[in-house]
């Protein structure tokens, strides 16, 4: 099944580079390159939206209830001082930093994006984690200190540990699935952990969660 994608990336050496990436991945694939956010308008259903974070600026409403009613995936390449709005955070699918790009990263970013699973490359993950403790603390303490979650993640994790659905959740938070999700998969990405079970296991381990 071809994938279609749709690039909004300002710098044109970026852009070419990604698009020759593209052209080199054993993936059906069409690619329009277009400059105005504006121009969603035209897009398909299901399509995929490769952008950088500089590209993007606020999200309109009217762009926003598109991306969602056409069920339009989006993936974020962000720098490492980039910012990226929080209305784009709360509707992207994943994030892949530049300076994790190259042709099988950004094919594993599509694949997973396309399926429906929450991408974070690994940099970004990296970035998420805190300076280890100084010698002489303990070892739980030490793991625990390594990783940084949100207070929504910490929530997140703690009702999944209880054995609770993304649905569930949900609505025991007043978020969307789509949140919830989102919420999973980088905590799934901080532990470096490829399920919830092992997730929960990991975090109960390293002393984040205490049950």
């Amino acid at each position: 099944m071809q994938t279609e994608i749709a690039l909004i990336i300002e710098d044109d050496i970026r852009r070419y580079s990604i698009e020759g990436m593209l052209r080199s991945l054993d993936i059906q694939l069409t690619v329009q390159s277009i400059t105005d956010i504006e121009d969603l308008s035209t897009f398909c259903n299901g399509q995929l939206i490769i952008s950088d974070s500089s590209a993007l600026g606020s999200v309109p409403g009217e762009i926003a209830e598109k991306l969602r009613i056409q069920n339009m995936h989006v993936l974020v390449l962000v720098d490492s001082a980039g910012v990226v709005e929080q209305a784009w955070v709360d509707h992207a699918n994943g994030f892949l930093d530049w300076a994790d790009l190259r042709p099988e990263t950004l094919r594993e970013a599509i694949v997973d994006v396309k399926a429906g699973r929450f991408h974070v490359s690994a940099t970004l993950a990296r970035r998420s984690l805190t300076a280890p403790d100084q010698a002489g603390d303990d070892n739980t303490s030490k793991r625990a200190s390594m990783i940084a979650l949100t207070a929504r993640e910490h929530q997140v994790l703690r009702l999944i540990a209880e054995g609770l659905s993304n649905r569930q959740v949900a609505r025991s938070l007043s978020i969307s699935e789509h949140g919830v999700k989102r919420a999973v998969g980088i905590i799934l990405a901080k532990l470096n952990c490829p399920n919830r079970t092992l997730a929960v296991v990991r975090a109960i381990e390293s002393g984040l969660l205490v049950m």
